[in-house]
């Protein structure tokens, strides 16, 4: 494999006709070389269709089919879209909201607060105490947030602050079976375990003033960021897709079994898009609940201290999800961000956004900083104007739970004031800061390739883990 370096953290990877971007630094492309992520990379510029090559984004680590921290895009008149672009968790994505609270204003109520989330919450695999029925089913699918401004989970200030305005084109309810609906039903308003989390956190550091100001970010005020997807709902969609595409197509020569396709145009690929984007309806509604939920644990633990009217939603995005696209030339592109956020940036965004650029928000590992970042505009031909969406693993899960203390994981926590809910020791092992990349160099990395730059940084004061 032959690397060079095209700019200051943007590098190209060949591997005979097959070539990709990557973008971090040396020790970011050497570790994602020696998980087979690189190898992943170039798999996908093999696919029918590929536009320009494909990304890999510093946070990138192997997973199904696309690496985690990947981007790729097709055309739209012979080009494919693949289950495993997007990834089995479709619309794992974060919500980040306000408290209209000041850090100090909660410190000696956190345990309370965590306690209440977690009554109210479910986690780990814990149903909803939520059961909608059919017809509510059909409209969150085929309307996302509409469904929950209607049904007092949302306002419409919520959707102007959401992707997409939180409502996926679905045309089509019947493309999500009935067994992904059913599995749907079961959890919806839950968070599920592995890296998914409710994270109380504080503003500790501004680099950029007025962007964070048109955000709704102020220094020293407690923000609530919620991971998570659309569950075994899109978990279902995935595996439904995956299975039809594999025996409506099985001539395909393909680099890797995780990256059959569907060609565009077909009935199947309409069919999968249509389900892919309701399952993204459904994770956007899934995290909303959730926030109504955390809202109501503050309100319980503090009283009148906090204002339902002062708590406001920063910014909701997927990390998981393909869109239609226009390029900067006008051609059409369907581009795959897995692991991936989509990084718009002023005159490029949409809505309340468009002079900013809206909102980037990338989780650090547990007990260290999350950011708020904003995309620079004019960086469609060096990543499809998208940005990382977290630290990224260098450890697998198993080997984390192999060399890693939960003591000691705890017990570092602690040291650093933030305090934890869960009950199992091994989503805390798995989801340990050693188990993931230097969170700061993924984001100084995406700032030294002009994609996207850093508005704050939010600290952890308590944690609910699955």
């Amino acid at each position: 494999m032959h690397k060079s370096q095209e700019g200051e953290s943007i590098f190209t990877i060949e591997e005979g006709r097959r070539r990709a971007r990557v973008i971090g630094n040396s020790e970011i492309l050497d570790l994602a070389g020696k998980t087979g992520a690189l190898d992943q990379l170039l798999n996908i510029s093999e696919l029918p269709g590929i536009f320009m090559e494909p990304v890999g984004l510093p946070d990138i680590h192997q997973g199904y089919g696309f690496p985690i921290g990947a981007v790729a895009a097709f055309t739209v008149e012979n080009g494919i879209v693949s289950p495993g672009g997007i990834g089995y968790d479709i619309n794992c994505g974060v919500s980040l909201f306000s408290t209209g609270l000041r850090k100090s204003e909660i410190s000696g109520n956190i345990k309370d607060i965590l306690e209440n989330i977690w009554n109210l919450v479910p986690v780990g695999i814990k149903k909803s105490r939520f059961k909608p029925n059919a017809d509510d089913m059909q409209e969150i699918i085929g309307t996302g947030l509409k469904w929950a401004v209607s049904n007092g989970y949302s306002v419409n200030e919520d959707m102007m602050r959401t992707e997409h305005s939180g409502s996926m084109n679905c045309s089509d309810t019947s493309s999500v079976s009935e067994m992904a609906i059913e599995r749907g039903r079961n959890y919806i308003g839950t968070l599920g375990s592995g890296n998914h989390f409710i994270e109380i956190q504080f503003a500790d550091r501004i680099y950029d003033h007025e962007t964070a100001s048109g955000f709704g970010i102020e220094e020293g005020m407690v923000y609530v960021m919620i991971h998570s997807g659309s569950r075994g709902l899109g978990h279902q969609v995935a595996v439904d897709y995956i299975e039809e595409i594999k025996q409506k197509f099985p001539e395909q020569k393909v680099p890797d079994e995780q990256l059959h396709y569907a060609p565009l145009g077909t009935v199947t690929a309409d069919r999968y898009l249509s389900a892919m984007n309701g399952a993204a309806n459904y994770g956007f509604v899934n995290r909303q609940i959730m926030m109504a939920n955390v809202r109501k644990s503050f309100r319980s633990a503090l009283g009148d201290k906090f204002d339902y009217d002062s708590s406001k939603l920063v910014y909701s995005l997927s990390h998981n999800i393909a869109t239609f696209e226009k390029f900067q030339d006008g051609r059409e592109i369907l581009v795959h961000r897995k692991g991936a956020t989509a990084a718009f940036g002023p005159g490029e965004a949409e809505g309340i956004f468009r002079e900013t650029g809206h909102p980037i928000l990338v989780p650090g590992s547990m007990g260290t900083r999350s950011y708020v970042m904003v995309g620079n505009a004019g960086t469609q031909n060096i990543a499809f104007s998208s940005s990382c969406h977290g630290a990224g693993r260098i450890l697998s899960r198993k080997k984390a739970k192999e060399i890693i203390d939960y003591n000691d994981v705890i017990s570092n926590l602690s040291g650093k004031g933030i305090s934890i809910k869960t009950d199992s020791h091994y989503s805390v092992l798995e989801e340990a800061p050693q188990s993931y990349k230097d969170i700061g160099q993924v984001v100084s990395s995406m700032e030294k390739s002009g994609i996207s730059r850093p508005v704050a940084s939010l600290f952890p004061i308590g944690v609910i883990k699955g």
